[in-house]
């Protein structure tokens, strides 16, 4: 049986790491913008004109950057992992930062319900829920920047 690391030997992991990093900053552009679009939609008047602008925005920033970020990331982080030897390890950062890019996707498809729901008319959140909720995705990403750079344990 082949080692899974060397099925990936012919990635350069330079690159992998490359477009990984690019991937991530559109998805949190993306995880950051989101909410807020919604604050906005939430605070106009239902069926009005900004309400309409703001179903579209995000709707767009949904499918043209926001979820193919989201899965560009994991597959060049796949890609990475398969290159590298980090699974033979006990438990650690990497462990860490998986769970932690395991509840930013589970946000991410939050925010993807909770757009069509608002697209819909219905409006299960306020405008300060959605203006508290922008900062949660950062917060993540700050404690898998650490987990990835530091490797803290």
């Amino acid at each position: 049986m082949t080692d899974p690391v060397e099925m990936f030997q012919w990635f350069d992991p330079d690159w992998l790491r490359a477009f990984h990093i690019l991937a991530v900053i559109a998805w949190m552009a993306g995880m950051l913008m989101l909410p807020r679009l919604y604050a906005y939609q939430t605070s106009a008047a239902p069926g009005g004109e900004l309400d309409q602008k703001m179903i579209a925005a995000a709707g767009r920033l949904r499918a043209i950057i926001l979820t193919p970020a989201m899965v560009i990331t994991w597959v060049f982080g796949i890609l990475q992992i398969g290159a590298s030897n980090w699974v033979h390890l006990s438990f650690g950062w990497m462990h860490a930062k998986l769970a932690l890019v395991v509840i930013l996707s589970a946000l991410h498809g939050y925010m993807v319900g909770e757009g069509k729901r608002l697209a819909k008319g219905e409006r299960r959140r306020s405008e300060k829920f959605w203006r508290l909720f922008n900062e949660v995705p950062f917060v993540i990403a700050i404690a898998i920047v650490v987990m990835a750079v530091v490797e803290p344990f």
